[in-house]
């Protein structure tokens, strides 16, 4: 009972974070995709009702699921995108609607943060045909997964300031802190891994070179990203 006591206690206790946020307790709520986003992939009052509830139980950190960088390489229907080159899931109803997410879920205290993400090869052929990736490297899982269109270089560059301006968008609708999303076989991930990485440029070979893109999108977004909220990878 005593070393129970103890771990409850511990758990209860504030975090402070380097930048300078605190988070209330210990306690984190981590990333799950929703499936709960409407036809123009914007957030619902699902969003609101189901992080309003995990607001209310008590966790210091809640995280999101995967909100898109790209309407059309989804890691499932359903994803909230904020693509700023559809000019709908960036509209001013739709960040009122990440505004209302927002609110609901920090109605306790807590932190919520966004995970902001791009699924690469691994959007499901029921998504998307032609998925972009760092190479030409089909993902062989029983045939759900079509073979990408490995990204240019100006590609690459249009990705990292989409990561950016999702970010400051987040920033603007009251989301506390942003997560980049990059592991679970996503796009930063495949760049990171050789096996789905066979670039020759500067984003490929090397591991320094292979980690090039999550360095940069995390400097995108630091950039613009105030200090003292948290940036998470």
């Amino acid at each position: 009972k005593g070393t129970m006591d103890h771990t409850t206690d511990d758990l209860a206790r504030p975090l402070h974070l380097p930048c300078g946020a605190i988070l209330p307790n210990r306690l984190c709520k981590a990333a799950m995709t929703e499936g709960l986003a409407d036809p123009l992939l914007r957030a619902t009052p699902r969003h609101e009702t189901l992080y309003r509830t995990w607001s209310e139980g008590g966790a210091g950190l809640l995280l999101t699921g995967n909100v898109q960088v790209d309407r059309t390489d989804l890691e499932r229907p359903g994803n909230v995108a904020i693509d700023v080159s559809e000019p709908r899931t960036v509209s001013p109803e739709a960040r009122q609607r990440l505004r209302d997410w927002a609110r609901a879920g920090t109605v306790s205290g807590n932190h919520l943060w966004m995970q902001i993400s791009h699924a690469g090869r691994q959007s499901p052929r029921y998504v998307t045909g032609k998925p972009l990736a760092p190479s030409a490297v089909q993902l062989d899982m029983l045939g759900n997964y079509a073979t990408p269109l490995a990204l240019t270089e100006a590609g690459i560059v249009d990705l990292i300031d989409r990561f950016a301006r999702a970010a400051v968008i987040a920033r603007e609708a009251g989301f506390t802190g942003v997560q980049v999303h990059g592991a679970h076989g996503y796009l930063v991930h495949q760049f990171l891994s050789p096996l789905s990485n066979h670039r020759s440029d500067d984003y490929g070979g090397s591991r320094d070179n292979r980690m090039r893109l999550a360095l940069d999108i995390a400097a995108e977004v630091r950039a613009i990203w105030p200090q003292t909220k948290p940036l998470f990878v």
